[in-house]
C-alpha cells in the first residue's frame, strides 16, 4: 500500500494512502510498491534540501534528517 509521509511534532510518519493504482492483482502490487518507493525518494530529496533553521521550526535535528535522507528508497 502506498503511503504519505507526514512530519509532526519532529517525527516522521508514514501513514496509508488509498486511491493509488489498482490494490487488487500482481499489478496493482506492483504499482503501489514503485509509488511507495517514489513517495519515499522525494520526500528524502525534500528533506535533504530544508534548511536548518526550517528544521529548527518543525522540531527536527540534522540527525534524524541525516539518517532519514541516508536511507536507500526501498527502505521504510
Amino acid at each position: 500500500m502506498a503511503t504519505k509521509s507526514v512530519i509532526n511534532g519532529g517525527n516522521i510518519h508514514h501513514a496509508p494512502v488509498s486511491g493509488y493504482g489498482s490494490s487488487t492483482g500482481f499489478m496493482g502490487s506492483i504499482t503501489n510498491i514503485v509509488l511507495q518507493w517514489q513517495e519515499r525518494a522525494t520526500m528524502r530529496h525534500h528533506l535533504a534540501s530544508l534548511d536548518k533553521e526550517y528544521l529548527n521550526d518543525a522540531g527536527l535535528s540534522t540527525s534524524q534528517i541525516q539518517t532519514e535522507t541516508g536511507k536507500a528508497f526501498w527502505q521504510s
